[in-house]
């Protein structure tokens, strides 16, 4: 099932591929320092959101210059790539295939995040020092508990005072959730992991298990932020269980391409490995065409996750401002805190 899902999804965006892309004009303030700068984006508007967030501090103009199909949008934004400090394009799946590109990062729009268990006793498998503690001393002070549903009732009561409030309250305007029907088709072959507090429910997550493997799904909470420590424990728990199950790899989901976004952070903090996702992404293409010194800290600090010799690698300017050849050094192990 989890496989067809990722297909379909796959198709889906293949068939975007197809879609008119914008050309797109930004100048505000960049991340972390102030520098004034500008942008020149192009593409489909997928990753418009995750490319702004992580450039700019302040948005001061944008400026819709044009559109082109894909095929010749590398053509169409030459023209105006003088202008910028900074550029940067989507390729959709089936067009990053045809390879052909200029730039010099080329990362894909989400990762995957796995972790590997090791043999068959759970005793084997252990948190980092640091968070085993932490975990322990939720457990102990909240009275925190795992138990395991495969109800009908237990997954709509989930749906509706779960994970739909936790969404639409962290997110607020910017939430996406799957309807109520969506839900039902996933959850269908679904366990739901329901963490306690005492007698209370406090969260929950969605767990879908193929052959070896288990997948974390959607998590929700009776409260926003959740409960202290309930995520940390709740996954820490499923992890457990799910080793002493026989299960040897665990799908923490996607993830952005970057090792200081916080969703990648806190996953490393169980030792899940960032890795090239299974099916083809959108490509997020970026040069830096100004040799600013903030510009080239601003692309190091990020520590973006790109396509390096077909695996992923972390970019880096060279602290030399008189190369501008970019530089990919390896993903560090996750560490054991």
């Amino acid at each position: 099932m989890i496989a067809i899902l990722d297909s379909l999804r796959w198709h889906a965006r293949a068939l975007a591929s197809f879609e008119t892309a914008r050309i797109v004009h930004f100048t505000g303030t960049l991340r972390g320092n102030g520098l004034h700068v500008s942008a020149l984006y192009a593409g489909n508007g997928a990753n418009l959101d995750f490319v702004t967030k992580v450039l700019f501090e302040t948005i001061i103009s944008q400026q819709q210059l044009g559109e082109s199909p894909p095929p010749w949008l590398a053509k169409a934004l030459a023209r105006s790539r003088a202008s910028a400090d900074v550029v940067i394009m989507e390729r959709p799946p089936l067009w990053a295939t045809l390879g052909g590109s200029q730039f010099s990062i080329r990362m894909p729009s989400w990762i995957r995040q796995e972790l590997q268990l090791p043999g068959a006793d759970s005793e084997q498998w252990m948190l980092g020092r640091h968070l085993e503690r932490e975990v322990g001393r939720q457990i102990r002070r909240r009275d925190y508990r795992l138990a395991m549903s495969t109800a009908s009732d237990d997954k709509q009561e989930f749906f509706d005072d779960f994970y739909q409030p936790y969404v639409r309250s962290r997110h607020g305007s910017g939430a996406i959730t799957v309807d109520r029907q969506q839900f039902a088709r996933l959850a269908a072959y679904a366990t739901l992991a329901k963490l306690y507090a005492g007698d209370s429910w406090t969260a929950g997550m969605l767990l879908q298990q193929n052959a070896g493997t288990l997948r974390l799904g959607w998590f929700g909470s009776k409260q926003n932020p959740p409960a202290s420590g309930a995520s940390e424990v709740l996954d820490a728990l499923c992890i457990k269980a799910a080793a002493a199950n026989g299960v040897r790899r665990i799908h923490f989901g996607n993830s952005r391409p970057s090792l200081i976004d916080g969703v990648v952070r806190y996953k490393r903090r169980f030792g899940a490995r960032a890795m090239l996702p299974r099916y083809p992404q959108t490509i997020i293409e970026l040069q830096l065409t100004s040799t600013q010194r903030p510009l080239r800290e601003w692309l190091t600090s990020q520590q973006f996750l790109c396509i390096h010799r077909g695996a992923l690698a972390v970019a880096r300017y060279p602290s030399a401002l008189q190369t501008s050849q970019i530089e990919f050094d390896p993903i560090n192990t996750p560490p054991d805190d």
